[in-house]
């Protein structure tokens, strides 16, 4: 590309996730860790993302790395991924617990519902 945004489509994807997540570029680039710059050259397609950046990118606005890179994953796929990281990461927590993080999930998913409603 001569305007030398080499990554742009990829920029395009991280700025679409983040957003769909109601984060900015700022706090996008406090939780992952790097400077807001740094960010903004993600997004804008001029640098891209090491893989432990994309990793925590993906994390922070509740997507994967292959749907950030625009490969096709099957949401069946990322689905049974989720369901055993949950699986793991639950394994022998007493069952209060178990009940909090599930209490946490319904409000997640309440407050996106929200955010979305308010950004039509």
């Amino acid at each position: 590309m001569s305007d030398g945004y080499r990554w742009k489509a990829l920029g395009a994807r991280i700025r679409e996730a983040r957003v769909r997540a109601g984060l900015t570029q700022k706090r996008l680039a406090e939780l992952v860790g790097v400077r807001a710059h740094t960010a903004w050259c993600w997004e804008a397609g001029r640098m891209r993302p090491q893989r432990e950046n994309l990793v925590a990118i993906a994390h922070h606005t509740g997507t994967s790395p292959e749907q950030i890179e625009g490969r096709d994953a099957s949401e069946a796929e990322v689905l049974r991924e989720a369901e055993r990281a949950f699986r793991d990461a639950i394994e022998g927590l007493p069952t209060e617990d178990i009940a909090s993080i599930r209490n946490y999930i319904r409000f997640l998913k309440a407050e996106r519902r929200r955010r979305e409603r308010g950004l039509r």
